[in-house]
């Protein structure tokens, strides 16, 4: 949280700005967008420099548009390879894609939450089988509600597993976890991350991480101005809105710098404002694509890496001192 002694909010935004400028790239224009919204910081004499990379909806046991298993091994493939051999398009800077502290992935793990699903079978492999276990990376899912037996699902092995491996600590860096075991945090460094799976509520498959979001910000985060992620597979707008305003004022004094989701399918990445504070819809893994993320001294860059050596939508958030 903001400490006393420093303007507030209000005199931030209007004394500074923050501008995020969206391209899409292949082209030579940049159709930029100013947006000034809640106060995003980052800690005076910190050189931030953290790399991670986020899918969502991988949806194993369906076919959906492509060959789910076929297209979910190609992209853990460029995902292996891309780091050191890509460079960033010139609108980020153009250094090479540095390697990934980790690979998160915000719900939809399976279709339909089966075993078989999980861990695999004669035809194919399954979730874990291929993202913890041919990805060059540790692993950061969260489940939605797909892996959800009262919901999409038809069984909860995939949300039981996503626990399992939540509880037994088989994640790097994690340090907290909710009571039941559902949803936990890290840091990277300075940058603290928080995994809140079916999204940001109170009751039934929520497993109440709003409760744990509240507890966690004060004790990992604190007056420390540290900057935050949290992703979820919701969309924030369909979460009850009681539930979105508990969100709001448990978040509102922290320094989020990006929160991000899944869901939704949409074919690229795409970038709105919830009460100010920036939402990245990660879009569906069946078009190729996922997202490359860094934070950096001086601000957040977005790629959408669509291939070995391409990009497609990318998102420039500058921080201004």
């Amino acid at each position: 949280m903001r400490s006393n002694n420093r303007i507030s909010r209000r005199q931030f935004i209007k004394t500074t700005g923050l501008t995020t400028c969206t391209a899409l790239m292949g082209g030579n224009i940049c159709k930029a967008k100013v947006h000034k919204g809640k106060t995003h910081w980052l800690t005076t004499g910190k050189d931030y420099n953290v790399t991670f990379f986020i899918t969502a909806d991988t949806h194993y046991g369906t076919l959906q548009v492509l060959n789910n298993e076929q297209l979910n091994k190609d992209i853990i493939a460029n995902m292996n390879n891309i780091p050191n051999n890509l460079n960033f398009p010139a609108f980020l800077g153009g250094k090479l894609v540095q390697q990934p502290r980790g690979v998160l992935v915000a719900g939809d793990l399976t279709d339909l939450g089966e075993q078989s699903e999980w861990n695999g079978y004669a035809a194919y492999d399954g979730f874990i089988d291929d993202y913890d276990g041919t990805l060059n990376y540790p692993l950061y899912e969260g489940y939605g509600n797909h892996d959800v037996e009262s919901l999409l699902g038809t069984s909860n092995y995939a949300r039981e597993r996503v626990k399992y491996r939540t509880q037994n600590y088989l994640r790097p860096n994690v340090n907290n976890i909710s009571t039941n075991g559902y949803h936990y945090s890290w840091d990277w460094d300075q940058l603290h991350l928080v995994c809140l799976n079916l999204g940001p509520g109170t009751s039934g498959e929520f497993f109440n991480s709003l409760a744990f979001l509240a507890s966690d910000l004060p004790t990992k985060v604190g007056s420390s101005e540290h900057p935050v992620i949290i992703y979820f597979h919701y969309n924030i707008g369909t979460l009850p809105s009681a539930d979105q305003n508990n969100f709001y004022n448990i978040i509102k004094n922290y320094n989020i710098v990006a929160i991000f989701h899944g869901h939704a399918h949409i074919p690229e990445l795409q970038m709105t404002q919830w009460q100010g504070f920036d939402v990245y819809n990660v879009g569906t893994f069946h078009t190729g694509k996922f997202m490359v993320v860094h934070l950096r001294a001086d601000g957040l860059a977005v790629a959408e890496c669509t291939g070995e050596d391409s990009w497609g939508v990318v998102s420039l958030k500058n921080f201004k001192s």
